[in-house]
């Protein structure tokens, strides 16, 4: 289990994970984890939508380069399987979970 260490300044706690790009840059995501159950909520069926869905919510809370969202996407999408549809992906987790004060 990853180590949580929250940092309390007065504001509200985020928790930024860690996530891999697919050319291997780490990227840190503010809340993966209410990103995925929102779009888990949606109930949508198709890839593509899901990672439009993914990256729309992740956007909303992250800034992301204009030119990568690609790359975004299927990282999102990666974590979002992990989740709900494990049996689709094969391998290691590759994120790490961190605790940051907004501010």
């Amino acid at each position: 289990m990853p180590e949580e260490k929250p940092v309390s300044t007065g504001s509200e706690v985020r928790i930024v994970k860690k996530i891999n790009l697919p050319d291997g840059f780490r990227v840190g995501i503010v809340n993966l984890d209410i990103i995925l159950q929102e779009v888990a909520g949606l109930k949508l069926t198709e890839s593509r939508e899901i990672k439009a869905q993914l990256l729309k919510k992740a956007e909303d809370r992250n800034y992301i380069p204009s030119g990568a969202g690609n790359d975004y996407a299927a990282a999102l999408f990666y974590e979002y399987q992990l989740k709900y549809e494990p049996e689709a992906v094969k391998g290691e987790t590759r994120s790490e979970v961190h605790k940051h004060t907004k501010g």
